[in-house]
């Protein structure tokens, strides 16, 4: 039987993975494949600040998806014929309190003592410690995984990514990857935003959502260089690595792979 986790347990298990203080680490994670944790959520994210310590910073995802156009959701709950009547009364994002459909850990992160969220009304980012302003002042409407994003800030400072119990499919760094790639696949969102101080649904382009298909592949590619630390956190298969060497990596393989 697995044991249960614990701050104390979680800390170590992170500390085995290599994580240090002074990191900056975006955490993309799965609390079903962390296992019963004393506490719930906030004991994860009180073990990975304790270990980062004060001059680390956590990020994570903030991503609020059902601020896009109803059209677009694909959820046989939401009969068609509503979409009109959601358009008119959807709430407009709020940083402080539009949830996020990133899982347990990331929803309660977002409220977390000393935690920032970036301001953008559909991938945002949330970032607590030394760096956490730095990281979420500026979120561009268009291409908010590209130039200008909180992405390109992890890129820059030198962050790490922890996939905490998931894979490289929740892993938006190859976004920002390929973003860079000349023949990078795109699509046109709408979403609600505030224009202006009213709210507008407005049409952005976005980069293309990869739906399995080449995030998983580059992954085990990038994997299979060596260059990131395997282990487990609680009971959850976990890998640690430098998140400037996966775009490095990523970006010239999506260039020869991706079809544009």
């Amino acid at each position: 039987m697995t044991a249960v986790n614990t701050r104390a347990s979680l800390i170590t298990d992170l500390r085995a993975l290599d994580l240090r203080p002074g990191m900056i680490v975006m955490v993309h994670s799965a609390l079903g494949q962390v296992g019963y944790t004393v506490g719930g959520p906030v004991t994860v994210i009180g073990a990975l600040l304790d270990v980062l310590a004060d001059e680390g910073t956590l990020v994570m995802p903030g991503e609020s998806p059902q601020l896009a156009d109803p059209a677009t959701w694909n959820d046989p709950r939401v009969d068609a014929a509503w979409h009109e009547a959601i358009r008119e009364h959807l709430p407009v994002f709020d940083p402080r309190t539009t949830p996020t459909t990133m899982g347990a850990i990331p929803e309660a992160f977002r409220t977390y003592p000393g935690t920032r969220r970036s301001h953008h009304p559909l991938v945002s980012v949330c970032a607590n410690g030394r760096h956490a302003e730095a990281i979420t002042r500026e979120h561009p409407l268009a291409f908010c995984e590209g130039r200008g994003s909180p992405f390109e800030q992890l890129y820059d400072l030198g962050a790490h990514t922890l996939l905490l119990g998931v894979g490289f499919d929740r892993c938006t760094s190859l976004h920002f990857a390929e973003s860079l790639a000349a023949n990078r696949r795109t699509k046109v969102m709408r979403m609600l935003a505030e224009v202006d101080g009213h709210r507008a649904w407005i049409d952005v382009p976005q980069m293309g959502a990869d739906g399995g298909r080449y995030f998983p592949e580059v992954g085990r590619a990038f994997v299979a260089t060596g260059q990131a630390t395997a282990g487990r956190v609680g009971g959850a298969d976990s890998l640690l690595f430098a998140t400037r060497a996966l775009v490095d990596f990523a970006t010239p393989w999506f260039a020869r792979t991706s079809p544009g």
